[in-house]
This record gives C-alpha cells, structure tokens and sequence, in this order.
C-alpha cells in the first residue's frame, strides 16, 4: 500500500474515534487486571489452606485460681480462621465448673483480660462453639488463649478443636473518592 493510501485511510478514522478506541483499551485493560487479581485471591485461598488441629489441656490449683490454655497461634503470614472449639473435663462426660473466655492476644493475658481481647464466651463446661467463615480470627503474631474462670480446684480441663489456615492476604484498606 502506498503512503497516499495509507494517509487516506488514517484520514477516516478521527480524533473522537481513536480517542473512543483507547478508551476501550484501556477498560479491557482493566477488567483483565482485576479478573487476574482475584483469580490469584482465589488460588491462594484455595491451594494455600491447611486444617490444624487445636489441643491443650491444663490443671487447676487447689486455690481455683483462673486456669490459662494456650492453643497456640498461626506462623508469620499465616492467619486462622477458627472453625470449632470444645472446652470441658478430660472427657465429655467428666463433670467441671467454671466458665470459659476465649481470647485471642499476642501475650498470655491476665485473669481480666482486656473486653477487646475476648472473642467469644461459654457460661457453663463442658462446651462446644462452632463458627462460620470469618467469623473468629486469629492472626499472627496472636495466639487463642482459652481461660477457665473460677475451676473446680484440682481438676482436669482440656480443650480442643480445629481451625483453617490460610495465608494472611491483607487488602489494603481503601476510602471512596
């Protein structure tokens, strides 16, 4: 094709009309970007879950003193998502007092831990949550403390239950324009 040619058919095609093109391009661009990120987001949440298993079990003093079970916590870049806890006597038949704070902190907390710790709560032994997605987190650099208020003095307690784990994909928090 000659250049005359070539002018010719570039001279048909104005201004509004590529403006109008890039703008596509640049919205396909867009779209592909974002499909690619959640595909990621997906794979990740997908092939990077691993189920742990969460076990402890403790001694209360003869004094009835508060008695603290660390179930430990996720590695760093990880994050739990806690999916059942019981908490009770060796057995579930084992007959126990007392009542149960779950606390998720970095540090072992005290036997008044602070209200923005405490993730959820049991009024009587033995007991048994289950939550949804989401719902109770854990994550690094925390642990999931498990605090028996006022045990029978020198008695068994255990606790146990499972939880996800996933990598810990933290979006950046964003503010509408």
């Amino acid at each position: 094709m000659s250049l005359q040619a070539e002018a010719d058919v570039g001279a048909g095609v104005g201004p509004l009309s590529v403006e109008i093109l890039a703008g596509l391009k640049a919205s396909f661009d867009g779209l592909t970007s974002e499909m690619r990120k959640r595909r990621q987001l997906e794979e990740a949440y997908q092939f990077g879950a691993v189920e742990v298993a969460l076990r402890g079990s403790g001694m209360s003093d003869s004094g009835g003193d508060t008695l603290i079970i660390d179930l430990s916590g996720p590695t760093y870049g990880r994050l739990w998502q806690v999916r059942r806890v019981t908490v009770g006597g060796p057995l579930w038949t084992t007959s126990v007092g007392g009542s149960v704070l779950f606390v998720v902190s970095s540090n072992q907390p005290s036997a008044a831990p602070p209200l923005s710790d405490i993730a959820d709560e049991a009024a009587t032994l033995p007991t048994n949550g289950f939550y949804s997605t989401g719902q109770f987190v854990v994550r690094h650099p925390n642990h999931l403390f498990v605090l028996i208020l006022s045990p029978d003095e020198s008695k068994g307690y255990a606790a146990g239950g499972a939880a996800t784990d996933f990598p810990d994909k933290r979006q950046p928090i964003t503010t509408p324009d």
